[in-house]
């Protein structure tokens, strides 16, 4: 924070409100006058010292190691670094985003962080919608098919607009798995969910995951944004939405009720297809993806189909609801290391790689991708007492917490109540 001017009629009220009460003189101006890591304290003390009749410039440093001026404004300095991207941004992004640090690119692409959270908010109203036609029977034969300790069927349906069937996007996740080694494809997603399952205890081949199309079609569902729907009408618009994918994948001959799962996958190239935002539900076992035709990282997209699938199977989300950062600690796979940044991997359901309190970057592969114990306790995986076991303080010591439970015999633990491999 920079003092550049005080008229002398307001000497005494700007010395009054300045940070270590510091006597101003004429020739030191400009005066640095604090030097903070806290945007928000320098903010306030501007504000105060502005009130009372001074002249304060508040500036940051060029990020570090990312070039010292903005990507997309190149005359002003870049004090901060795109959350989606990592790109040097300025002031004027953020102003233009919201108030987000986020670059043009990632804000046409829907990266900042307050579109991430719309895109991965569960799909809340088929909690009511399900329930309309769902039967006790059915619900306890869905159970069986999703039984952890199983064999675990599911689907995935892609829809590609028909007059762009081949965008690279398309073409890298339908790669082969006997195709030469490329970014993660979701013919990938099946055997990272069953190496994360081994991990735990569980047997082999815990899921299968068939994946169909694509198919050219143009998807235009029933409407789910309209804040003003009555409550009933909003449970027989998302049970709309539920059939509309389902009458889809049946006009192409397939059956979407041979599945304990299914995820559509919508590819598009129109950003504001990409608002309707993916979302999954343990509910009906039930989960939407959109996938922007202009992706160029096909192992986020694979990401975010597995997460959306994750919360079919009954995991929730581990990331703040407000910034779409990773909660500690169920949001990190290593929630005790030292340092805690950066972290090695990025947890499912907090989707992002935590490299400092306020930064995350993309995954670039499932490879960098791990499934953490709240996680799998969500999905039956282990029980709430070994993740509160692998949760509780490093001060407590091992044989502390082998007192307070006797949950040492389960599968997922070793004989001394060590974490799974």
């Amino acid at each position: 924070m920079v003092l550049v001017r005080v008229p002398p009629v307001a000497r005494t009220a700007v010395e009054a409100v300045m940070p270590g009460n510091r006597r101003v003189r004429a020739r030191d101006l400009p005066l640095v006058i604090r030097t903070t890591g806290d945007r928000s304290q320098a903010q306030l003390t501007a504000v105060r010292l502005r009130d009372a009749g001074a002249v304060v410039l508040v500036m940051e440093e060029p990020a570090e190691g990312e070039g010292a001026f903005c990507a997309d404004h190149p005359a002003r300095i870049a004090a901060r670094l795109c959350v989606g991207c990592r790109r040097p941004v300025c002031t004027t992004c953020s102003l233009e985003s919201g108030g987000e640090d986020v670059c043009s690119a990632c804000r046409k692409k829907g990266r900042s962080p307050r579109a991430r959270v719309r895109r991965r908010q569960l799909f809340v109203i088929f909690l009511f919608a399900v329930f309309l036609y769902k039967v006790v029977d059915y619900i306890q034969s869905d159970t069986r098919a999703v039984d952890p300790n199983g064999h675990v069927r599911v689907a995935v349906f892609q829809f590609v607009p028909p007059d762009e069937p081949y965008a690279a996007i398309v073409r890298d996740l339908n790669r082969l798995p006997e195709q030469e080694r490329l970014p993660t494809s979701l013919y990938d997603i099946a055997p990272w969910f069953n190496a994360e399952r081994r991990r735990y205890g569980g047997a082999k081949g815990f899921l299968d995951v068939d994946v169909h199309g694509p198919w050219g079609r143009v998807v235009e569902p029933p409407d789910l944004e309209d804040p003003d729907l009555p409550p009933w009408k909003v449970g027989l618009r998302a049970w709309q939405y539920a059939q509309y994918f389902h009458e889809l994948v049946t006009d192409q001959g397939k059956d979407p009720d041979d599945y304990a799962a299914r995820v559509y996958v919508v590819y598009s190239r129109n950003s504001d297809d990409l608002a309707s935002h993916s979302r999954g539900s343990e509910q009906g076992r039930v989960a939407v993806v959109y996938v922007d035709l202009g992706e160029k990282n096909p192992g986020y997209a694979a990401l975010t189909v597995a997460h959306e699938m994750a919360h079919t199977l009954g995991a929730q989300d581990f990331y703040e609801p407000a910034t779409s950062l990773a909660k500690h600690p169920e949001g990190f796979v290593e929630p005790f290391a030292d340092p805690l940044y950066p972290q090695r991997f990025a947890e499912l359901m907090a989707a992002d790689v935590p490299t400092g309190p306020r930064a995350e970057r993309e995954v670039r592969s499932l490879d960098e991708v791990r499934i953490g114990y709240a996680t799998a306790r969500d999905m039956g995986w282990i029980d709430a007492g070994l993740a509160k076991m692998f949760y509780t303080p490093d001060f407590v010591t091992p044989e502390e917490r082998l007192g307070t439970t006797d949950d040492s015999t389960r599968p997922g633990t070793t004989e001394d109540g060590g974490d799974p491999e």
